[in-house]
Parts: C-alpha cells; sequence; structure tokens
C-alpha cells in the first residue's frame, strides 16, 4: 500500500491518496480543495480511484469532491449518519466560510460502523467516531488510521461546530485508543503520529481515564 499526502485549501486539509499498487486500485480521503492537483498526483500514481471517502462532511473536506469523481469517475462514500450535515450549507460550514453555489451530493455509498472498503487488496474497516460531527468516522487499514478530526497529534477535533458534541468525542477517543497495536495516525490536518504517541501524550488522555 501506497500513500500520498497532499495539504490542501486555506486550512491545509490533509487529502490522502491510497493506493494498492499491485492493482494500481486507489482510494481518495477528504479532497477538501485544489481538484486539479489531486487529480494529477493521483495520474502520477499510475492508480484509478474507486472511491472518494470523506471522514466528515465539513467544507474544507470536501470543496473539491464534485470536480474530483467527475475526473476520476470514482464512487462517492460517507458514513450515514453525516447525510444531513453534508447537503445543509448552514450545518457544513460551507456558509460561515463565505462560500457560494453550494451543490449538494448524492453519495454512491452510506457506510454503516464496521463496514469494509474494499479496492484491490487492501481492506479498510469504518469505525463511526463521533463528536467533531455527529457522523465523523475513521478508516482503519492493517497498520494505519485515518482520523479524519477526531484525533491529531497531541489534540483532538473541535466540538463547537453543528452537530459536535464533546461526550460523543470522549467515548470516541476512548474507542480509538483502546485499538489493538501501534496504528500510523494520519488525520485530517497537521502532523503524522502514532496510536502509542497518543496514548503517551495527547492530553485528552487524561480525561478519560
Amino acid at each position: 500500500m501506497f500513500i500520498k499526502c497532499l495539504k490542501v485549501g486555506m486550512i491545509e486539509t490533509n487529502c490522502y491518496i491510497v493506493c494498492d499498487k499491485v492493482t494500481n486500485s486507489a482510494v481518495i480521503i477528504d479532497p477538501g480543495a485544489d481538484a486539479s492537483r489531486i487529480v494529477t498526483a493521483l495520474e502520477e500514481t499510475g492508480c484509478k480511484a474507486k472511491y472518494v471517502l470523506l471522514t466528515h462532511g465539513h467544507a474544507d473536506h470536501m470543496l473539491a469532491a464534485h470536480e474530483v469523481l467527475s475526473k476520476t469517475g470514482a464512487k462517492l462514500g460517507v458514513f450515514a449518519d453525516e447525510l444531513e450535515l453534508l447537503n445543509n450549507p448552514d450545518l457544513n460550514v460551507y456558509n460561515a466560510m463565505g462560500l457560494d453555489n453550494f451543490e449538494p451530493f448524492t453519495p454512491d455509498i452510506l457506510f454503516h460502523d464496521g463496514d469494509t472498503v474494499t479496492f484491490g487488496g487492501v481492506s479498510m474497516q469504518v469505525i463511526h467516531t463521533p463528536g467533531h460531527t455527529h457522523g465523523s468516522c475513521c478508516y482503519m487499514t492493517q497498520d494505519t488510521l485515518f482520523s479524519g478530526d477526531t484525533l491529531f497529534k497531541e489534540s483532538a477535533g473541535r466540538t463547537d461546530l453543528p452537530t459536535g458534541n464533546m461526550q460523543e468525542l470522549e467515548e470516541s477517543l476512548k474507542r480509538i485508543f483502546s485499538l489493538e497495536g501501534d496504528l500510523q495516525v494520519l488525520p485530517g490536518h497537521g502532523d503524522f503520529t502514532t496510536l502509542d504517541y497518543e496514548r503517551k501524550n495527547n492530553p485528552f488522555m487524561g480525561t478519560l481515564i
């Protein structure tokens, strides 16, 4: 498995291109801006996108999704509980960011907790992690967790935006920290980290014990 990270948009969202180099099948996670750059980076890998996956429905994680979907022919996957937020510009902070001409989404796949996303020889488990938004989720492979805006290096997602909930976030963090092994953690913003590092250094750990 090959992973390429692009920092896109004003808030430097981490957009991930995840490729199975054996079959040249890929997924794109959180295309937050710069669609042409994302598509070019995908083409440079030699892989074809099977899915565009959203960790949640905030504008900074999906502004380029329509164009990327159109240019790649990929299918859109999002957690089922995020559909209302995804398509409401008041809830998905589209309006708050001063953006115009919101175009609603019709996801091809609505995920539920425990579902599996397969592309080529790679399987990702969908983990519902509400808190930052009610329908936030993470995608986990055998050794990597794409944590969206739920878990950051030495921090966690904010809960003061629509559908955010601190109690739900704390429960989601407990669930993440209880996962087996030392996964590489690739968040929606900022630096990469590992699960072991966060268990030892994330200040939220102190509130969860």
